[in-house]
């Protein structure tokens, strides 16, 4: 055998192993996902199903509604891929669970009409961590929390059509039940204001700021360095009214946020990281849904 073959032989051998160490580390993966799973009963309310995507065909439907709202009407993707299948998604949708609310009065592929990203600190852990660790260092998090106590929420979306206020309450109490099936202790993910200008968001920001920051011992940094200007604020309940619903609903819960901000212009949003300790979720929020 010559040199030139050896060598050949040597390469093929090494990519063979390297390929066979991907396939089984990817089937170890698949089955540690699948044997930490607890059955989820699905709630059932008039015409609607709150219930976890059991399909790769019922996430796309969940994928295609993030898309509806997070891209559809923008005008700069550069997402090629996610304009084509008119889909929003990424590697985390495949270690992730999908909470999803089908109206059964829809018999079409558009019938998931409100969905949420649940990404458990198990799972994270064997793959590439939390999403939020692209924007903010959670490292505080990790040192107070095991893996298996923390849930990170994400890609939470309602179609515009259902946004009368009972698909989100569907949706916290699809989320409640999974904090109790999974012992989940503390729940984290990204809230944003939508646009990438912190100048229209100097009140609210400094609201945020001075009332509901986490304490130093659990603080949350951003990747990027952003300032607030202080200043003086005359109307907190009219700032507190103006705030996205989304960071609304958390704070009411009793969740705080980061004391810093992300711009992520591929959402064209601007991103804190809240934090909801279980055992803190005020008494009314507490009483309507972990029950």
């Amino acid at each position: 055998m010559d040199s030139l073959t050896l060598l050949n032989n040597i390469k093929v051998s090494k990519f063979l192993i390297k390929s066979k160490k991907i396939i089984s580390g990817n089937t170890r993966r698949q089955r540690f996902l699948k044997n930490n799973k607890v059955n989820f009963n699905p709630i059932i309310f008039k015409n609607f199903t709150v219930k976890i995507a059991q399909s790769n065909f019922e996430i796309k439907k969940a994928q295609h509604l993030r898309y509806q709202i997070f891209f559809k009407n923008k005008k700069d993707i550069n997402k090629p891929i996610t304009n084509l299948l008119k889909r929003d998604f990424d590697f985390y949708d495949k270690i992730s669970d999908h909470i999803i609310i089908i109206d059964n009065n829809i018999n079409n592929n558009e019938n998931v009409v409100g969905t949420y990203r649940l990404l458990r600190g198990n799972f994270a852990k064997i793959c590439k961590g939390f999403y939020t660790e692209q924007e903010f260092d959670i490292s505080n998090l990790k040192k107070h929390f095991s893996n298996s106590n923390m849930l990170e929420l994400g890609r939470s979306c309602v179609h515009p059509d259902y946004r009368s206020g009972i698909i989100l309450k569907l949706l916290w109490q699809g989320i409640s039940n999974y904090i109790n099936d999974y012992k989940i202790k503390i729940l984290f993910g990204c809230a944003s204001f939508h646009g990438t200008d912190p100048q229209k968001f100097r009140n609210e920001f400094n609201l945020l700021r001075k009332n509901f920051c986490l304490c130093d011992d659990f603080n949350v940094k951003s990747l990027q360095k952003n300032s607030i200007h202080f200043q003086k604020l005359h109307d907190e309940k009219m700032v507190f009214k103006n705030l996205p619903p989304l960071i609304k609903g958390y704070l009411r819960a009793g969740g705080m946020l980061s004391k810093d901000y992300f711009i992520d212009k591929e959402f064209n949003t601007i991103d804190f990281c809240v934090v909801v300790f279980t055992d803190q979720i005020v008494n009314r929020y507490k009483n309507k849904f972990l029950h």
